[in-house]
C-alpha cells in the first residue's frame, strides 16, 4: 500500500487503514483522507499515490494520535495537524538506524 500500514495499534485500539477507490469515496472531491474516530479507521482516497499517500496517511494518523491521547481540540486544528504531520513525515522518511557495534569493539 505504498509505504503505509494496513493497521497499527494506539493505546490498545487497532486502527485500520483503508484505501478507498474513487467510485466508493464519499467524503468530498477535495478530501484526500479522513480519520473516523467512531470506527477507529483511516480512509485514504485511491487517487493518492506514492509519497502523497504517505503524507495523507501521516496527517490522518496525527488526528488519530491526538484524539486517542484526549486532545480532540488540537485534532480539530487543521493547521496544527498539518504542521505536526509534515514534521513527522520528514522525521520518518529521514530516519537512520545506528549500526550495530562490531564484536570486540
Amino acid at each position: 500500500m505504498s509505504g503505509i500500514p494496513a493497521s497499527f495499534q494506539l493505546a490498545g485500539h487497532t486502527i485500520k487503514v483503508a484505501v478507498i477507490p474513487a467510485k466508493r469515496w464519499r467524503h468530498g472531491a477535495d478530501c484526500d483522507g479522513i480519520w473516523l474516530p467512531s470506527t477507529y479507521q483511516i480512509q485514504i482516497h485511491g487517487r493518492c499515490k506514492g509519497t502523497h499517500r504517505q503524507q495523507v496517511f501521516v496527517h490522518e494518523m496525527t488526528h488519530a494520535l491526538l484524539d486517542v491521547a484526549g486532545h480532540d481540540t488540537l485534532s480539530r486544528d487543521e493547521a496544527f495537524v498539518d504542521r505536526i504531520a509534515q514534521l513527522l513525515t520528514q522525521a520518518l522518511t529521514t530516519f537512520q538506524s545506528r549500526k550495530a557495534p562490531r564484536k570486540g569493539s
